[in-house]
């Protein structure tokens, strides 16, 4: 699969190819700005490194385990540039950085071979959400034109209908849920959060516990999707909330807790 750095972006209006409708994006705010990457074209090209002026940052997609999430690729003070390493690890993408050759998990951000193993990639806050919400938001949005389509692939949407929990031949032990079920997540190390959408959007909100840590899910009516948030009042900070299927999360995590009844 293809990796690509510094994409050209454009507007909507410009987009030769930009999905309509329900289709989905991974949105990033930056600042005044906001970038959207449709998940069909992150199917295409599974790693894309980007910039602004205050950052860089890479958006790692793995259509096997429904992982799309966004890290910082600042190290010690280094810019690092990725690419798709070709390898899987717990039937998720593995990311290798060119400048010192560190395998990253695309789950977790956690280096899992070389001179950078063990380190963690720090998670950004995205939102996983429609392209109909996301130009309601942010109607000067800017969009990657990689000069591909942005429609899902028809084999993802082949696999995504399948009982196939990626390529390995293992199954999920937890039957709790269906395998594929997709759901978000909000990690605090070994641990995370499990919730769907629909269950933020009718609680509105709802404040949980993971890892000894105290956040709070809230629904983001204006970009229709849950956003989640450590600490309160005008400081408080944004987590990162990161989509995957189930049976991934039982296995990146040593403990999946879901969200008690209402």
């Amino acid at each position: 699969m293809r990796s690509v750095t510094d994409p050209r972006k454009v507007s909507a209006s410009d987009h030769p190819d930009l999905p309509r409708g329900s289709a989905r994006v991974i949105g990033l705010e930056r600042g005044t700005q906001a970038i959207a990457y449709p998940i069909g074209l992150l199917d295409r090209v599974e790693v894309v490194n980007d910039r602004d002026d205050a950052g860089a940052w890479v958006v790692a997609r793995c259509a096997l385990t429904h992982v799309a999430a966004v890290y910082g690729r600042t190290v010690d003070d280094r810019v690092l540039t990725f690419e798709n390493s070709g390898a899987l690890w717990r039937d998720t993408l593995v990311l290798r950085d060119l400048e010192t050759g560190t395998y990253w998990s695309a789950a977790t951000g956690v280096g899992l071979s070389g001179p950078l193993a063990g380190r963690e990639l720090a998670p950004l806050p995205a939102v996983l959400t429609t392209v109909e919400a996301w130009r309601r938001a942010h109607a000067s949005s800017r969009y990657p034109d990689l000069g591909l389509s942005s429609s899902v692939p028809f084999l993802m949407r082949v696999y995504g209908a399948s009982p196939w929990q990626g390529v390995s031949g293992e199954k999920t032990r937890n039957t709790l849920h269906p395998p594929k079920r997709e759901f978000l997540s909000v990690a605090a190390g070994r641990e995370t959060v499990a919730f769907e959408s629909e269950e933020i959007r009718k609680r509105r909100s709802l404040e949980v516990t993971i890892g000894g840590e105290r956040l709070a899910i809230e629904w983001d009516p204006r970009v229709a999707a849950p956003r989640a948030w450590e600490g309160t009042g005008p400081g408080r900070r944004e987590r990162a909330v990161v989509p995957m299927y189930w049976f991934a999360l039982d296995r990146h995590f040593d403990s999946v807790e879901t969200l008690p009844e209402p």
